[in-house]
């Protein structure tokens, strides 16, 4: 029975549990530059545990585990490229992600730096991606990413590019839009009719963006969010993504009266309002699971069922 060895790595490609005489091999395969010595006290050092996500190897179930040893500089000061001090551990996933990540500098637009401390770097490439090749359904925005993000994920970070100039004071110009008709995600100008200030033909959708907006004002009024949650029967999980969504799609709530009905002049042109339904066309992207749809559990009184047109809620 072969024995088990140390994790072997390098600092670009994999490391591997392999068995005591298959060391040196994987070593002269993958092309290391990381001393042998060095990679094994690094793993030492950190467990075995991608100090990004957590993940840590080996577990007694799993023969092979992924693991990088990376280098954190590669001319780093006062200390050679191979100190202990200049390398860390990453799981692969981790590892790619932090390479594959973009320069805001890099972006279609001009970010400011009050934009930069809201967006992640996955934001900016979703932005490059709508350059590119919009405007496109959220599906086919996720397959288009180089990191592995749920449908669900990239629609939140789209409803956060959507909304930052509600969301960042000196932000005067609108950086992303869905258009209403096709259900498609562009730059601003990429968009025929915008979803911003729309206001849906389809009841369940128009009282959710009423819901979304209210909880939104209530927030930035500085409401309490457990009164939040009480007072509209919503879950306070709900809270967090009804307030990115509202921030998106800006409602105009003043434009309804009291008793619920829009002010004159302000109904919706019915053949504008038609929602067509997001899942079936949308659901081709290679890394939507489930599609372009969401289906959220029961987490509290006020989500609504499916994230499908003509209603929109959160995934798991």
């Amino acid at each position: 029975m072969p024995t088990r060895s140390r994790q072997t790595g390098d600092a670009d490609g994999e490391q591997r549990v392999t068995d005591a005489g298959d060391e040196q091999e994987a070593h002269t395969q993958c092309h290391e530059s990381v001393p042998p010595a060095v990679r094994e006290a690094v793993l030492e050092t950190y467990g075995s545990k991608c100090q990004a996500c957590g993940w840590t190897d080996p577990r007694e179930d799993v023969e092979v585990a992924t693991l990088h040893v990376h280098h954190i500089e590669r001319e780093p000061d006062g200390m050679g490229e191979h100190d202990e001090a200049n390398l860390t551990v990453f799981c692969r996933r981790c590892h790619e992600w932090l390479h594959h990540q973009v320069d805001p500098a890099d972006a279609p637009v001009q970010l400011t730096e009050a934009d930069q401390a809201v967006l992640l770097a996955q934001d900016v490439e979703i932005l490059e991606v709508l350059a590119e090749c919009g405007p496109l359904r959220t599906s086919a925005v996720a397959a288009k990413l180089t990191v592995e993000l749920t449908v669900t994920a990239v629609r939140e970070r789209l409803w956060v590019l959507m909304g930052l100039d509600n969301r960042i004071e000196a932000r005067e110009r609108q950086l992303v839009d869905k258009d209403v008709e096709t259900k498609e995600w562009g730059l601003a100008e990429q968009i025929e009719t915008s979803s911003r200030g729309h206001i849906p033909a389809d009841r369940q959708l128009l009282l959710q963006r009423m819901e979304d907006e209210l909880v939104r004002r209530a927030l930035e009024r500085g409401c309490d969010r457990a009164a939040v949650v009480d007072v509209l029967g919503v879950s306070e999980r709900s809270t967090f993504y009804k307030s990115k969504r509202a921030r998106a799609y800006d409602f105009p709530l003043g434009a309804f009266s009291r008793g619920g009905r829009p002010a004159t002049g302000t109904a919706a042109d019915p053949s504008e309002g038609r929602e067509a339904r997001d899942g079936a066309g949308d659901s081709a992207g290679g890394k939507a699971a489930a599609g372009d749809t969401e289906q959220r559990g029961k987490t509290g009184q006020g989500d609504v069922p499916s994230e499908r047109e003509p209603s929109e809620t959160w995934g798991a």
